[in-house]
């Protein structure tokens, strides 16, 4: 496994898809808001397999989406037969798929900072935002910082897990929100260092308090705040923050 890899297998295991097309073929399927990631996943795809540039087509949804496909019976032989499965949702028969994640190949070839980076991009987020109750001494703020990946499967949040504690990161299984949760400053700032977000993904238009901002921005943001919690509580969008 190489970097190439590393990150293709982060993205399909979040927002791809590898399904049986007919008796004999697979197709690849990826698709986010991020056209960054979209770019990222056709090029990785193209670089692994040799593909040629007309057979990997890069497109958009309906709803927006960034929309990556192509179709290969050799490239997906090759992945499933290595890796298994990358769906991550129950059948429809409510049975889990027999995914796993490849903790030892990609800590033997160095490249699990490149994996969990794609995947967190993909399908994970930043929590920076400003809290407060009024009691009989005054009111009391505080800050709400977190680093999150959704992961509705189980067995993958539980190496997923696995995978940040061997690089030194303590994350929660926490499974009735389907996240792995990094909550501490010094596992946040673990996370920074030797994981953090692929530049020029950004949030989401629908975010209440960070549409379109870069991921990576507001998670340096997040670390900036340590030092200065003060300037978080001031910003404009935390004006009408509920006071419980």
């Amino acid at each position: 496994m190489n970097r190439t890899e590393a990150i293709l297998i982060g993205l399909l295991f979040t927002d791809g898809c590898l399904s049986p097309k007919g008796k004999s073929g697979w197709r690849f399927y990826f698709s986010n808001k991020s056209e960054r990631l979209a770019l990222l996943f056709r090029d990785c795809l193209r670089k692994r397999f040799a593909l040629p540039s007309p057979r990997v087509h890069l497109g958009t949804t309906k709803d927006g989406l960034h929309r990556v496909t192509t179709d290969s019976k050799a490239a997906g032989d090759e992945l499933t037969r290595t890796y298994g499965t990358f769906r991550t949702l129950r059948y429809e028969n409510g049975r889990l798929p027999e995914a796993r994640l490849p903790v030892q190949e990609l800590l033997q070839h160095d490249v699990a900072g490149d994996f969990l980076r794609a995947a967190f991009s993909a399908d994970g987020g930043v929590n920076l935002y400003a809290a407060r109750r009024k009691g009989a001494r005054g009111e009391t703020r505080w800050l709400i910082r977190g680093v999150y990946l959704a992961c509705a499967h189980p067995t993958l949040r539980r190496q997923y897990c696995e995978l940040l504690a061997v690089l030194g990161i303590r994350a929660r299984n926490v499974a009735q929100d389907g996240k792995v949760k990094i909550e501490t400053e010094k596992n946040i700032r673990a996370f920074y260092q030797k994981v953090g977000f692929i530049d020029g993904v950004h949030i989401t238009h629908t975010s209440k308090f960070w549409p379109e901002v870069e991921k990576q921005e507001l998670l340096e943001r997040l670390i900036k705040s340590y030092e200065a919690p003060a300037n978080v509580y001031r910003l404009p969008q935390f004006d009408s923050v509920k006071v419980r």
